[in-house]
């Protein structure tokens, strides 16, 4: 029997090694982002979802993957849990701290004609209207998202009240937060597990 409650597990990719020959959406995870991944996916927070999604990027997909193989949980993607398209489309290398303060601060709206963060804003917080909306039809009470730290921090900062660029700070590779869909509200913050 379906309890009516909904949590969301926001789950940030594993360890990447950011390589300017490789483009950004097929990074994928070091051999530290994996250990650091299957450790993750015997943590309660992990055991205890129904399904997980993640976005279509390679990180993501790969830290999915282990995360879901040893509890035979069902993968789905969804393109609307992407990282904003500002931080996807250019290999900032040593710029990225002053341009990720610069986008974060509006000092600047979008980075290489990418989404500005509301934007982005908009289409996850859609995204994740549509996923609820999928999976309550099916009772399913505790849903994983496989999504990037911009953001889960822009996301985060919705739902806190503290500066995004603050939880960009925070939110490490891999990490994991709690959000209680039906009241709002984070149950776990980042950092926390």
């Amino acid at each position: 029997m379906t309890t009516g409650r909904m949590n969301i597990t926001l789950i940030r990719y594993s360890k990447t090694n950011p390589t300017a020959s490789i483009p950004i959406r097929q990074w994928g995870l070091t051999d530290e982002g994996i250990e650091l991944a299957i450790k993750l996916s015997q943590s309660e927070l992990i055991t205890s979802l129904d399904v997980l999604y993640s976005s279509l990027q390679t990180k993501a997909l790969e830290t999915a993957l282990i995360l879901a193989k040893p509890h035979g949980l069902e993968i789905k993607t969804h393109p609307g849990l992407d990282e904003v398209t500002s931080f996807t489309r250019k290999f900032l290398g040593d710029e990225f701290e002053k341009v990720t303060h610069d986008f974060y601060s509006e000092k600047i709206e979008r980075i290489s004609e990418g989404e500005t963060w509301r934007e982005a804003l908009k289409r996850f917080n859609a995204t994740i209207d549509s996923i609820v909306a999928k999976e309550k039809v099916l009772h399913h009470e505790n849903i994983g998202l496989v999504s990037h730290g911009n953001i889960l921090s822009f996301f985060t900062s919705l739902y806190t009240g503290k500066e995004a660029y603050l939880w960009h700070k925070k939110i490490t590779m891999p990490d994991v937060a709690v959000f209680d869909w039906n009241n709002k509200k984070f149950q776990v913050f980042w950092g926390q597990n």
